[in-house]
């Protein structure tokens, strides 16, 4: 049986997939990244019209202004009002930094919230899969995802969750939890030669087919 998963693409751009048969059924992503899905690092992610329309009565901000900030000045930047390399405000964390920590427990809650939404495009879910740049490296963002998903059934390893990055593919829930969660490095140059590979050959004349 194939499994039914969540994958979390996440990186200064991030994303939610729920993949079933080896297919997507389901995306975070919109047609403008930074109005619609998870929060990023410089773009909010959903974001309630009502509130950008009233925004732009009381600032006479135009569409373009207004698109500008939620894609340039918005997410981990604007709330952390520090920067949105994830690295630099998990610094900040362990520093007790206020708006550093509101920051990422907003990522963090906009991620698994997004996460357990897929879930429901599924008719099983088998495991939640974390890759992109901080899927892949930061241990404290997955076991913050991981800890607001308890409700699924997900159970951390926290031994496995802290390994880095350098062992590759992993588990890093628990062997009683009820959904598997594993860490799986990215790798979209290889995604784009296959896809290449195969678009040349659906379209390629018989004989060098």
């Amino acid at each position: 049986m194939t499994p039914a998963l969540v994958v979390a693409h996440l990186g200064n751009g991030a994303s939610i997939c729920a993949v079933c048969n080896g297919q997507s059924v389901d995306t975070s992503m919109g047609m403008d990244a930074a109005w619609k899905g998870l929060m990023m690092g410089t773009r909010s992610g959903d974001v309630d019209f009502g509130a950008m329309s009233w925004v732009a009565s009381q600032t006479n901000q135009s569409l373009g202004d207004l698109e500008r900030v939620v894609n340039k000045e918005s997410g981990l930047l604007g709330i952390s009002g520090l920067s949105s390399d994830l690295r630099v405000l998990e610094k900040a964390w362990h520093e007790g930094h206020e708006r550093a920590q509101l920051a990422i427990k907003t990522f963090v809650h906009r991620i698994a919230r997004h996460i357990a939404g897929h879930a429901a495009s599924l008719r099983r879910l088998d495991g939640i899969i974390f890759t992109g740049g901080i899927g892949e490296n930061s241990s404290l963002i997955r076991r913050l995802v991981m800890e607001h998903l308890a409700v699924l059934g997900v159970v951390i390893d926290t031994e496995m969750n802290n390994r880095s990055n350098s062992f590759g593919e992993r588990i890093v829930s628990s062997e009683n939890a009820r959904v598997i969660c594993a860490v799986i490095p990215t790798n979209e140059e290889k995604m784009i030669a296959l896809d290449a590979i195969h678009l040349g050959k659906v379209n390629a004349p018989a004989e060098f087919a």
